[in-house]
């Protein structure tokens, strides 16, 4: 049996830890881990820089602010783990950062010396905020830093102002420009794994992992507002046979065309998927009972009037239920299931309701 974790051991490992809030989204779970790194490190590095320049060199200002921003990174870090926030850490930890690096070129009057640190800049602001909000900081941090070095060049000695600007520019431009090309390929290709892992390859709408993502957050929205959603389950009757008879490349025509068909009839604040199979999900935020019943009357007409290509006409029968504060979601789930099938015992081409949406009639 292995030997369990000292206690200082697994605190060390929390704190290191991503959120796993930010699990599901992988652009974000990236940003989220890059936030954690830099704030625990910029507190690190922070108080060592204050006890150093407080001890070592004397100089009590420069040691004050950056205890300073020891505590508002510290807040940061707090509101990031506790309350799952990214934006408002995010923008602090760069904000921090890139006010501390305009101190040290005033600070040190000019010195190169910081000036290699500029280019460590965009090396998180990038990451951190994604392309056009980094690219805006960074202009504005490029912007602060001439601005900066045009006043030194009047009232600190400088050797070779005009060369040491030119060299700095341009090492900033080409710096960030790398950046900013790396960060836009970087970001195509998450965002491309990203549609990948939630869209159906055949029919183009969400999969049934999204579904699973956007059935939770209803959920969790209903407890939150108080409000009721609902919940349409479709199935195509007799697919088996299209696909028998017909061959199953009609079969993926059919599929294709019956959810390009679907997405016509529904709002963009409605998600629509493919569930699995013939079985298709659509979920309708803050829809009462009464008008997911009209809207699966509706959907009904527009399939029976509907003629597939080379397999004419195609029926499917619904399960309809709706969601209220105080249910349970495997409870619902499995009556949208019952009514699904209650539909198809009943004939199919037609829909029926949960059990608990009857009584309420």
């Amino acid at each position: 049996m292995p030997m369990p974790m000292p206690m200082p051991l697994q605190s060390l490992k929390r704190l290191l830890e991503t959120p796993q809030r930010f699990a599901r989204d992988p652009l974000l779970f990236r940003r989220a881990q890059l936030l954690n790194f830099i704030l625990l490190t910029l507190t690190a590095l922070m108080s060592v820089a204050a006890l150093f320049n407080l001890i070592i060199i004397g100089d009590s200002r420069l040691a004050l602010i950056e205890l300073a921003m020891v505590v508002a990174i510290l807040l940061a870090l707090w509101r990031f783990r506790c309350h799952a926030s990214l934006q408002g850490p995010a923008w602090l930890a760069s904000s921090s950062a890139g006010a501390m690096l305009l101190y040290l070129i005033v600070h040190t009057e000019g010195d190169t010396n910081p000036y290699v640190l500029l280019l460590l800049y965009p090396l998180f602001v990038y990451p951190l905020h994604g392309l056009r909000a980094a690219t805006l900081a960074y202009l504005l941090f490029v912007a602060a830093v001439l601005a900066i070095f045009v006043y030194g060049w009047a009232h600190w000695s400088i050797s070779c102002p005009a060369q040491t600007l030119f060299n700095i520019t341009t090492a900033l431009l080409i710096g960030g420009g790398i950046i900013h090309y790396y960060e836009h390929t970087r970001e195509e290709a998450l965002n491309r794994v990203r549609t990948l892992s939630m869209t159906d390859p055949l029919t183009g709408i969400w999969n049934r992992t999204m579904f699973d993502e956007m059935l939770a957050r209803e959920i969790a929205k209903t407890g939150r507002h108080q409000r009721c959603f609902s919940l349409i389950l479709l199935d195509l009757d007799h697919f088996k046979r299209i696909n028998d008879t017909l061959g199953h490349d009609v079969g993926d025509a059919v599929l294709r065309e019956f959810a390009r068909l679907l997405a016509t009839r529904t709002r963009a604040s409605d998600g629509l998927s493919r569930w699995g199979g013939e079985e298709f999900a659509l979920i309708l935020p803050d829809t009462s009972c009464r008008q997911a019943e009209q809207l699966a009357r509706d959907l009904l007409e527009t399939i029976r009037a509907h003629r597939f290509p080379r397999a004419g006409r195609v029926t499917a029968s619904l399960g309809v239920g709706t969601f209220c504060p105080g249910n349970d979601r495997a409870t619902f789930f499995r009556a949208i299931d019952q009514a699904l099938y209650r539909a198809k015992r009943q004939g199919r081409d037609r829909y029926a309701m949960t059990e608990n949406d009857q009584a309420a009639d």
